[in-house]
Order: C-alpha cells, then sequence, then structure tokens
C-alpha cells in the first residue's frame, strides 16, 4: 500500500442487492482518513458495469464535499478534502435499465498533497453484485380469455395426493400393488387399496424459448424481442403466484449453473415469483439445447395434470408433435406467442386442437405496462 493511502478506508455498498429493471439504486461511497495527516485531495474512481444500462439520476454530497461528476457514460469520479480522522459519504442514485447480473469490482483511489504532487495510487477490490430483474407487466387481458384458474373439465383423471389419507376401498382390477393396504387386508380378509384425497394444490410451468435467431449461424438473439420474452414469462408467472397456483419456469439456456436446461421447480412459497425473477435475470441469449428437447422433457419432470404455458417468439411447428404428445400424455399445454409472425402462428396451433393467444406488449418494453391480444 502507498504510504499516502495507509490509513485511508474506502468502503462502497448498494442500497438493494435486487431490483426490477427500471428501479432506482442507491450507490453509498465512504471514506474515512484513520491517518494524523490530512489529504488534501483524495480521488475515487469507479467503472460501473456497461451492461447495466444505467442512468444518473442525482450525485449529492450530504457533506459539503466536491464532487467532479461522471467523465463517461459508465465511469464515475467522486473527489474529497478530508481532515485528520473524518469521513465522508457520498449516495449517488441510478437507474438500473436493463436485465441481468451485474458485478461491481475493482475501484482506483488516489491522493495528493497540497502542491498537487500524487501521495498515491492504487486499486482496490470492492466486489458487489446487482440483480436485476425483468420488469412485470399486468396480464389482465389473458385473463379474461384463458383458463388460467382451472375452470374447464379436465382430461385426464384426478390427481390423488399421497399425503392425504382417506381410508381404503375394495382392490379392483388394474390397481397398483404399491397401494395395497395389507394390514387391513389381512384384517378384513379381503384385498383393499389406499385411498387418499385429490391434490389442491395446481401446478403451472411457464416454458420460456428464449431463441430469437432467424439464420441458422450464431448470431446473438435480438435483445428486444429476448427482453420482450422475459417480461412476459415474468408477469405471467407473478399471476400465477397470486391465483395461488405453485408456478415454476423452465428455460434451455445457461442460467449460472451446470445444467443445460435452467429450471425452477413448480411452488407455493413466499417470494416464487421473485426466484423466478432471479433465474430470469440470469439468462443470455443462446439457446443451450433445441426447444422441442425442453418441452419433451416436462414428462419427466413435471407431475401428470401440470399445465404447461409455452412462450415463443418462433415458429411453433417444431414443437407441436411434441406438444401433442404431452397433451395425450395428460398435461394441459397453451401457447403465448410474440413476434410479427404471432397470430398467423397462434392459428396453426389452434387447429390442432392446442390453445394458443398472439399477445404483444402495449408500447416499448422499457416503458409497456400491459399486455395486449393480437388478432
Amino acid at each position: 500500500v502507498d504510504r499516502g493511502l495507509r490509513g485511508l478506508v474506502v468502503s462502497r455498498s448498494l442500497g438493494r442487492e435486487r431490483v426490477i429493471c427500471g428501479d432506482r439504486v442507491e450507490v453509498i461511497l465512504t471514506v474515512r482518513n484513520r491517518d494524523p495527516l490530512p489529504l488534501p485531495w483524495l480521488v475515487v474512481t469507479e467503472a460501473l458495469p456497461g451492461a447495466l444500462d444505467l442512468r444518473l439520476v442525482e450525485n449529492r454530497s450530504p457533506n459539503g464535499t466536491e464532487t467532479t461528476g461522471q467523465s463517461a457514460a459508465w465511469e464515475l469520479h467522486n473527489a474529497w478534502s478530508l481532515a485528520p480522522y473524518r469521513r465522508a459519504t457520498r449516495r449517488l442514485s441510478i437507474i438500473a435499465g436493463h436485465r441481468g447480473v451485474h458485478r461491481f469490482d475493482l475501484v482506483q483511489v488516489s491522493a495528493g498533497d497540497i502542491l498537487g504532487r500524487t501521495i498515491g495510487h492504487e486499486e482496490r477490490s470492492m466486489p458487489a453484485t446487482l440483480v436485476v430483474r425483468p420488469r412485470l407487466v399486468a396480464t389482465d387481458v389473458l385473463d379474461a380469455r384463458h383458463d388460467w384458474n382451472g375452470e374447464r373439465p379436465t382430461r385426464t383423471g384426478r390427481i390423488d395426493d399421497p399425503s392425504r389419507f382417506a381410508g381404503v376401498r375394495p382392490y379392483a382390477a388394474g390397481d397398483p400393488v404399491r397401494r395395497l393396504h395389507w394390514r387391513a387386508t389381512v384384517r378384513l380378509g379381503q384385498p383393499v387399496v389406499k385411498r387418499f384425497d385429490p391434490a389442491r394444490e395446481r401446478d403451472v410451468i411457464v416454458i420460456l424459448d428464449i431463441d430469437t435467431r432467424t439464420g441458422d449461424g450464431d448470431e446473438p438473439a435480438e435483445t428486444d424481442r429476448l427482453e420482450e420474452l422475459c417480461i412476459v414469462a415474468a408477469s405471467l408467472a407473478r399471476r400465477f403466484e397470486q391465483a395461488g397456483a405453485a408456478c415454476g419456469l423452465a428455460a434451455a439456456a445457461f442460467s449460472g449453473g451446470a445444467r443445460r436446461m435452467g429450471y425452477v421447480a413448480p411452488s407455493r412459497a413466499t417470494g416464487q415469483s421473485g426466484r423466478i425473477g432471479d433465474f430470469l435475470a440470469r439468462l443470455n441469449g443462446f439457446p443451450a439445447g433445441p426447444f422441442p428437447v425442453l418441452l419433451a422433457a416436462m414428462a419427466q419432470v413435471a407431475r401428470p395434470g401440470t399445465q404447461l404455458v409455452v412462450v415463443s417468439a418462433r415458429d411453433p411447428r417444431s414443437s407441436l408433435a411434441t406438444a401433442r404428445q404431452l397433451r395425450r400424455s395428460g398435461f394441459a399445454i397453451e401457447f403465448v406467442l410474440l413476434g410479427p409472425l404471432a397470430v398467423g402462428h397462434a392459428g396453426l396451433v389452434r387447429r390442432l386442437g392446442i390453445g394458443a393467444r398472439a399477445v404483444r406488449l402495449d408500447g416499448p418494453w422499457r416503458t409497456s405496462r400491459a399486455l395486449e391480444l393480437v388478432g
């Protein structure tokens, strides 16, 4: 450590570690001079994450110290003059303008004497992470046209809840052997099986197709379309949580883990939509596998009767055979489609007897407030 900085303590903290895109975040920078000598001038420079797409809201100095302002799009300079054993705090408000996991780390610290000469310069690591979740919009227009609340007759039988034992009944041909109640069978002298009350919990999994590429190459996905997809998926998850359903999400994308398929299991726990928002914040625009493979995997990870809501901006024809197979296996499946060709794609899906709706945001994704039905 340079001798001019040996008594200097610098700390930085974020007002919140998780926000929604467009929210305000407070960055708190504190410096303390623990040396008996003054620091005539001190400059702390920090390069903020460029992908954060931030906007500066205010740069105020409650302690009356001087600020040099913002020198570049994502670089901040802060300057002080510190007496011995004095501390100064600066609070800066920024607006997180883009979904993602943004990491703060290095700051450059420089100090000098009264003649303007530099007496110390170094880089310090102060890691911090800001998770920016997708924006949330109203989905009321879908609620009026969709059977989100499960009021239609089911295509399959009821789903029993093994934790809700309701007695026994005589054995019938086709009953699984594991359902036999052996003690009651011996006592009654005839085979009987366990009977359970039906499950009351409704499972819903939002299946997100993040691939928005139109060619066969490895070009990045359309950023705006990907953000729209994440907004729709996050908003639907919140709507299902408010309706009392156990909601989950799946996507064939890398999300910071080792698995090729990102998956949040359905749950009714408090804050489930927030966990789904964290998952969506970590998604990049490159699929980790074919979407039909992800869709087929739902037969292994979800229980029969689960409602599957596919959110996509591509031609669904490559996934329709898998969707029909899932439907025959007892899953309720529905498509929510975006994009300029969404109306035609939705009509194609409906002709096969599968529910589908074409939707769009009511404005640019940064300022939209609701979903609209198209066509």
